[in-house]
């Protein structure tokens, strides 16, 4: 009977302690939301500003290996490359919607969107591409491939993993110490897993 108190004791203390906690954690989300929305009112209102000096990424597409083909899923691949070539590309991630409309005017949104999703694409085809140069074993042309997605700060982690791999099967271990450096600049949620499955390689 004793120990009735004592546990009833513990459970009465524990509740508080979680109602505190709930009630400090209520109070901290409210806080954030307020913030939130007064920094997204503040950048709503914020005039349009010049974009046209951004860092949009021009494609060199003498650098990259284009080939004739009869191949439709090697021809596909290649000319979205060229089509995107021609479109405005620009590597947004990391930055939310909310800083974007902060920085360059809510009014610039449209184009930026279209701007980022571009770039998403973009990275795709060209890993879609180095991945069919590795399966047909040209593997040279495959790290041109993958080496320029790394200049365009792609965050897509088989990217790097599959140019890891090259790397080593063509004897050039090395490299994959540049390419972590490379990885640690990256604003991408992705960061921490390709570092940790390029330290697996090296």
């Amino acid at each position: 009977m004793s120990g009735i108190p004592v546990l009833f004791i513990t459970i009465v203390l524990l509740s508080l302690i979680l109602t505190l906690y709930l009630s400090k954690s209520s109070q901290q989300s409210k806080l954030d939301n307020k913030a939130f929305w007064e920094k997204e009112s503040k950048a709503n209102s914020t005039r349009k500003a010049d974009i046209s000096d951004l860092d949009y990424i021009q494609v060199p597409l003498h650098r990259l290996p284009f080939s004739d083909t009869s191949d439709k899923e090697l021809s596909n691949i290649q000319e979205t490359i060229r089509e995107l070539s021609e479109k405005p590309i620009l590597n947004l991630t990391g930055i939310s919607n909310t800083d974007l409309k902060f920085k360059y005017g809510a009014a610039n949104m449209t184009i930026l969107s279209e701007c980022d999703n571009n770039y998403t694409l973009f990275v795709r085809s060209l890993y879609k591409w180095a991945s069919y140069l590795y399966e047909h074993n040209k593997r040279k042309e495959a790290v041109t491939v993958l080496e320029y997605a790394v200049e365009c700060k792609t965050d897509i982690s088989k990217n790097y993993i599959l140019l890891a791999t090259l790397y080593k099967d063509l004897g050039e271990s090395e490299k994959i110490n540049d390419l972590l450096l490379t990885v640690m600049t990256l604003q991408s949620l992705t960061k921490e897993s390709i570092i940790t499955a390029l330290k697996e390689l090296t």
